[in-house]
């Protein structure tokens, strides 16, 4: 065994798919000196997650990788619903109140190829054929043992680890950190092909039978990935083939899809699982690692890119020496939570199928029942689904002065983008400044603050906080006396003003990853939330 010496990173990323990938990114982009290696030997042009929601497709245009996927994606917008080979359910989903106002679909192969693009741009190259096999900390960095094909172990030093590295994470292993849940007591088979006749193609289809379920999830490329249940006692051992899949799709669905082009025949088990805890010390989980569970939906690989933006900022400001131990706390504090609803959701949606053999009249009726939904109800399920109504407002770093002001933008919750906006002559809309690399501060200016007390208290803000936070005054023309060194953005039809409630005026801290952070209804107060969160007090 040869063994190398140490060179140290400020953060080493151990897992090179979707959430390593994004989070490698996410701190290259802020300077961060990160190492990201990956066991296997390059991107896998075969898994399960194949769509991308609405807040995923956001972080990834702040990265400006995301016009690929609007133009050769697949967008979903609706879904059939059959039981024992009659469609009793077709809906057509409206659009949500975002920039990608539909998921996309998209491979992840594809994905990662974007992801891995993108930081080679930023100067990082992913170390392929490269496992961790020992880890140990202390206080001030991480001792990483690192092992290539070749056989060769590399002793290195990093600041911060991030374990990125899927279900049999090693990291996970060798920190000791449980990993509690349960597994289907049924197999399932995946089929990546060609299906004809499965009209219309931004649709998702849902067979209910005796025998047991069916989904024709939407791929981009004209293909669709099917997933089912496999009937008690089948082996599930070694793969599937075309044939064998064709006659479950043709038992179940009761219709004429022929399938042809196989490109990935697997069987697999679904596990529901989320780690008792995502930090130990100055080692993190994320993505897989720290939370697995049905690929029905499509959230697995979406929550795992959250993951690694909101780890990224905190990560890299701990690095500047700007935050409090808090703000590391927080990641377990915000995204534990939404693994668990993530995964209570998704079995909720998967074992209906399961079960559905089993069902009474009345539990079908119920079940058919619960696909229908209208106004409100509906536009707040489009919202969950595609993840933008996530709410870190029980978190320490959401702070709020002014809790009369809109609701649905308060502290804890994503941006809402505003467009008509002017920086610099050129027109731009809200999520132009959000999404990192830094905070972004709103100062109002409105009917109670003054322009020149607005546009000194951005100045100070400005000098005080320029190394993590970007300050904007907010006018709705040009007027008063403005100090020279402060960046205007212009609201002309006072749209952003009315939409964050600061018509007279006011600030708005927004967190890298397009969160809201603070507001006020005062232009002096950032100080506090500064002093009491960012600082721990």
């Amino acid at each position: 065994m040869n063994i190398q010496g140490s060179r140290a990173v400020d953060v080493l990323v151990v897992g090179g798919r979707t959430t390593g990938l994004m989070l490698a990114v996410r701190l290259a982009r802020q300077g961060v000196n990160v190492r990201i290696v990956d066991g296997s030997p390059g991107i896998n042009a075969f898994s399960r997650a194949t769509l991308l929601h609405s807040r995923s497709l956001e972080l990834l245009d702040n990265l400006g990788i995301a016009d690929e996927i609007r133009e050769n994606g697949q967008p979903l917008r609706g879904m059939r619903l059959f039981m024992d080979g009659r469609q009793v359910l077709q809906t057509r989903d409206p659009p949500v109140e975002s920039s990608y106002p539909y998921g996309i679909s998209y491979s992840q192969a594809q994905i990662e190829g974007l992801l891995e693009a993108k930081l080679r741009e930023l100067g990082v190259r992913v170390e392929r054929s490269t496992e961790l096999v020992g880890l140990e900390q202390d206080g001030d960095s991480v001792q990483a043992t690192l092992k290539r094909a070749d056989g060769v172990e590399e002793s290195f030093q990093a600041g911060y680890l991030v374990g990125c590295d899927g279900a049999h994470s090693s990291t996970r292993h060798l920190l000791g950190i449980e990993f509690p849940g349960a597994q289907s007591k049924f197999s399932y088979f995946l089929a990546d092909v060609i299906s004809e006749n499965d009209e219309p193609s931004d649709a998702w289809f849902y067979f209910m039978h005796r025998e047991g379920s069916l989904i024709f999830a939407i791929l981009n490329g004209g293909r669709r990935q099917i997933i089912g249940p496999l009937a008690g006692g089948h082996s599930a051992d070694e793969k599937p083939d075309l044939a064998e899949v064709q006659e479950l799709v043709d038992r179940r669905s009761g219709g004429n899809y022929r399938l042809s082009d196989p490109r990935w025949l697997t069987y697999f088990t679904i596990n529901y699982r989320v780690a008792e805890r995502y930090r130990d010390g100055r080692v993190f989980l994320a993505g897989d690692a720290a939370h697995v569970h049905s690929p029905f939906a499509g959230h697995g690989m979406n929550t795992g890119i959250q993951d690694a933006c909101n780890l990224a900022w905190k990560l890299t400001l701990a690095i500047r020496g700007v935050a409090s131990e808090a703000l590391l706390q927080s990641y377990e504090v915000e995204r534990r939570p939404v693994a668990k609803q993530v995964v209570e959701n998704t079995q909720r949606f998967t074992e209906p199928g399961e079960i559905y053999p089993a069902m009474t009249d009345d539990e079908r009726e119920a079940f058919l029942k619960g696909f229908h939904r209208e106004g409100d109800e509906l536009i707040a399920f489009r919202r969950n689904f595609e993840e933008l109504d996530i709410d870190y407002g029980a978190s320490p770093l959401s702070m709020d002065d002014a809790p009369d002001l809109p609701q649905d933008v308060r502290p804890g919750l994503e941006a809402r983008n505003v467009s008509g906006l002017l920086h610099n002559d050129a027109n731009c809309d809200l999520f132009d400044f959000l999404g990192g690399p830094h905070h972004c501060l709103l100062v109002f200016a409105g009917k109670e603050t003054p322009v020149d007390v607005a546009g000194v208290q951005a100045v100070e803000a400005s000098d005080k906080y320029s190394s993590w936070m970007d300050v904007y005054l907010v006018l709705p023309r040009r007027r008063g006396v403005i100090p020279e060194n402060v960046s205007v953005l212009l609201d002309p039809e006072s749209g952003l003003a009315e939409r964050y409630g600061m018509a007279s005026g006011g600030l708005y801290l927004f967190r890298p990853d397009g969160y809201v952070a603070y507001r006020s209804r005062r232009t002096d107060s950032l100080g506090n939330y500064v002093e009491e969160v960012m600082l721990g007090g």
